[in-house]
């Protein structure tokens, strides 16, 4: 600042005297150099502006001194050059602060200790607080630690709130194309900041997103976006995990098994699984719960309900709280693995005539409420074809074989698996089940095993829920409308008896116009999101649930080459065989009433509902599916684990007739025996003919 005060002043000095001497035409390079050499490099802008100004003067007063004026003019623009490449601008400087004195100053520096203190000290007193009270110390860190990730939940809801409110007040009219294509881009914002925040909170919040998706409880774009979520987490340190099995089991990991990996093979947001081996060498997988996760579960799911009862309020017409509840109820059966362990155990009863589908042993002295020990089961994950394919198997028998399993838990069984996403299923190359008919035809082939894995969820339908769902299924094949939809109505009401026959016949809605989509939601009643959302809050839990497995096998079947037919034909003989087994075991049940200790009826009944179930199972891989039948207490039958007894069914619409169900099942023959016929042909022409005359057809 000095050297160019300094400047500044030879500047003015330098143009005065050189005017007081007439000296005009010498006065231009007199001032640039007197401004160069004062100024320096810090300057010369000024510099060169002031000789800029000068520089005329001088021409009109003495134009003889053309050729000197030229001079300066050529002086002039290499200063401006180097001053553009070279120069710096000053920093300015503010202007100087007056400190703050007295108590203004005193009680902004204690406020600023005070919170700085507070950010340190209420976090740990928290927590001592929770470990005093009783609380565990990880559940208590746990806990305090979800208090980030509902600040940020709150930040999501409040600010989309505030967005979607802006949004409906700039439209009155809700059903002009502009609100509506405005709104769409809204939900794809909201959904991606949703996606991030499911991303960043982990744990809850992407089972919470997984389950918005599956049901179908959110808008197209949300469900578009969200479907990426992956329960994934970084596995947690060994140490953390041997102390969950010291205080479970009672032991540290290098007493209970003679060798445990410590490095996880697989992780997940509520557990992780490591690789063991027992006492004698049986290779185990042990899935141990992370410590503290119940509370900081109890946090999460407490603050999603909070935020959704808010939104409730804010928009009447989308209430999403018994989603949050739907969720907590699941949690409690996850949290617990004692229950998955004897869902395990009663599935594998359930299943224990098949030998195309497998359930890993569990091992019961190794398990406890967060721990679990369970049979090592190698495999290839289902939707993989190319390992599939490197077995030996076919995607699309792989495929159907998963129609047929879950069908049998669905229809037969009632006790179905509700997590049967991809990474849940492994499929495994069977050599010994090859029926003698088979390897005549079609050479030795490996069939496939499906091992089912996590049995965590499980949902288990009601009878009467089960025989209506079988009798609308059924009417499928009798391509009767009405009965489907009296089915339908006693399954979840007048509303779902015109939706659920719809959405759940099997036909490719890829090919069905958007006219007769528009057509079927107004004769279903649904107008917009809100409807919807009141149709899912009704409907029986079960009922839902079953719903949204079956989308997701269907899914899965379809990727691996399964087509329509597959899945008309499989569910409806899956479903025919449910109800057929119901009324023998009500007839064996009535006669062990008429029998007065004379166990002869009972024991005709169950060998005719072991057989009709043995025969309809086909491709002899289902001996003897109802085989492990068993009286129980009140007179209904046990069959493979299910109770099948107990009631007379009530048939709905030409079902009453026995006519008609001699001719469900005379076509139900029909279509496997056509089934069963091309897959001979197809077998055979695989095996004779050259593989690129097979692709040529």
């Amino acid at each position: 600042m000095r050297r160019a005060a300094a400047a500044r002043l030879a500047l003015l000095r330098s143009s005065h005297s050189a005017c007081c001497a007439g000296s005009i035409a010498l006065a231009p390079v007199n001032v640039a150099a007197a401004a160069a050499a004062a100024m320096g490099h810090a300057c010369r802008v000024e510099a060169a502006a002031a000789a800029s100004l000068l520089l005329p003067a001088a021409a009109r007063l003495c134009p003889a001194q053309q050729a000197q004026y030229q001079q300066v003019a050529l002086f002039r623009s290499l200063l401006r050059s180097r001053a553009s490449k070279t120069s710096k601008p000053v920093p300015m400087k503010p202007p100087p602060t007056r400190p703050l004195k007295g108590p203004v100053r005193r009680v902004l520096w204690s406020a600023g200790k005070a919170l700085g203190l507070a950010v340190v000290t209420v976090p740990l007193a928290a927590v001592g607080a929770l470990v005093v009270s009783g609380w565990e110390d990880a559940e208590a860190t746990e806990l305090i630690l979800s208090l980030p990730r509902s600040a940020r939940t709150v930040w999501w809801g409040a600010r989309a709130a505030y967005r979607y409110k802006a949004l409906a007040a700039r439209h009155p009219d809700r059903k002009s194309e502009e609100y509506l294509g405005e709104l769409a881009a809204l939900h794809e914002e909201e959904a991606q900041r949703l996606l991030l925040l499911c991303q960043a909170n982990g744990g809850m919040y992407i089972k919470a997103g997984q389950l918005a998706v599956a049901l179908r409880a959110v808008p197209q774009e949300y469900r578009t976006i969200l479907e990426v979520l992956q329960d994934r987490v970084p596995s947690r340190p060994f140490e953390e995990i041997d102390k969950a099995l010291v205080k479970e089991l009672g032991a540290p990991a290098s007493e209970l098994f003679s060798r445990f990996d410590p490095v996880a093979t697989a992780a997940a947001s509520l557990a992780q699984v490591h690789r063991a081996w027992l006492r004698d060498g049986s290779p185990v997988a042990v899935k141990v719960q992370y410590p503290g996760l119940q509370a900081a579960v109890m946090g999460d799911v407490a603050s999603m309900t909070v935020l959704a009862k808010a939104g409730a309020r804010l928009f009447p017409d989308v209430n999403l709280v018994w989603l949050f509840e739907e969720l907590q109820r699941k949690l409690v059966q996850e949290l617990d693995f004692r229950i998955e362990a004897t869902n395990s155990q009663r599935l594998a009863e359930c299943m224990r005539g098949r030998q195309d589908v497998a359930v890993p042993r569990v091992v019961p002295e190794l398990c406890g409420r967060r721990v679990l020990c369970m049979e090592w089961v190698d495999g290839c994950k289902v939707t993989d074809e190319e390992s599939l394919q490197r077995a030996g198997l076919d995607p699309k028998a792989v495929g159907m074989l998963l129609l047929e399993a879950f069908a049998d838990m669905t229809f037969v069984h009632g006790h179905v698996h509700g997590d049967p996403h991809p990474g849940n299923i492994l499929v495994r190359a069977d050599w010994a089940s090859q029926g003698w008919f088979s390897w005549l035809m079609l050479g030795r082939q490996p069939r496939p095993q499906l091992v089912l894995l996590d049995h965590g969820l499980y949902i288990d339908l009601p009878r009467d829920m089960r025989l209506q769902y079988c009798q609308m299924w059924c009417a499928f094949v009798l391509n009767d409308k009405d009965t489907a939809a009296q089915a339908a109505t006693a399954l979840g009401g007048e509303r779902a008896g015109r939706i659920l026959p719809e959405v759940l016949r099997p036909r490719n809605w890829a090919t069905v116009s958007k006219e007769e989509r528009r057509q079927f939601r107004q004769e279903a009643g649904i107008h917009s999101f809100s409807d919807l959302a009141e149709i899912l809050e009704q409907a029986p839990r079960s009922l839902l649930d079953t719903l949204r497995i079956t989308a997701m096998v269907r899914h899965t079947a379809a990727q691996l080459g399964a087509t329509i037919a597959d899945r008309l034909r499989i569910n409806v003989t899956a479903a025919f065989r449910g109800m057929r087994l119901h009324a023998a075991a009500t007839e064996a049940s009535n006669g062990s009433d008429a029998a007065e200790g004379s166990g002869a009826p009972v024991r005709a009944a169950v060998a005719a509902a072991a057989a009709g179930a043995a025969t309809a199972a086909g491709r002899g891989r289902r001996r003897g599916a109802a085989g492990g039948a068993s009286m129980s207490k009140k007179g209904g039958i046990q069959v493979a684990g299910s109770a099948v007894g107990g009631g007379r069914m009530e048939y709905f619409g030409v079902l009453r007739s026995r006519s008609k169900r001699w001719q469900l099942e005379l076509r139900i023959w029909l279509l496997r025996g056509a089934f069963w016929l091309a897959s001979v042909l197809q077998g055979l022409m695989v095996r004779v003919m050259p593989p690129t005359a097979v692709v040529l057809t």
